[in-house]
């Protein structure tokens, strides 16, 4: 399928919507913070809304009603400081609003698993960049020097 312009990337393109994950898709992300903040609409108007900020580099989330109770499910807290480095699922689907079928942003009700990549010598957890390339290079996923010298991976 070729790549197309969804064109509300067009009149919204400073926060992430169901318009900004590829059909059939989720998307991982951490939840840096949450917080009010103005936002303006595509038609202007200036309204304040619940905006979540990623660690990773991610344009901000507005949260509906429906989406921070998924997350205060998911984590079993109201807090919004308390959903901070917690990870969430994202996925693009429609819904009935205004009295039509409209695309958008959700959160799947469960936690994603988080991958963790660990050293095969001392088991200490390694970047993913870090894991691929020391597999890639020695054949094995190592975090050091010092690693590679105890299996004798040679230089």
């Amino acid at each position: 399928m070729e790549n197309k312009t969804h064109w509300k990337k067009l009149t919204n393109p400073d926060y992430l919507g169901a318009y900004s994950i590829e059909n059939g898709s989720d998307l991982i992300a951490t939840i840096k913070s949450v917080a009010l903040e103005n936002v303006t609409g595509a038609d202007g108007k200036k309204e304040q809304c619940t905006v979540i900020r990623f660690v990773e580099d991610l344009k901000p989330f507005i949260c509906n009603r429906t989406n921070a109770k998924t997350i205060s499910k998911i984590y079993d807290t109201p807090y919004i400081e308390d959903w901070a480095n917690k990870k969430i699922q994202l996925y693009a689907t429609t819904v009935k609003a205004f009295g039509e079928q409209v695309e958008a942003l959700r959160i799947r009700t469960f936690a994603p698993k988080s991958e963790e990549y660990k050293c095969e010598c001392c088991g200490k957890i390694i970047s993913k960049s870090i894991f691929d390339g020391s597999k890639m290079k020695y054949g094995k996923a190592i975090c050091s020097a010092e690693c590679r010298d105890k299996l004798n991976l040679g230089e």
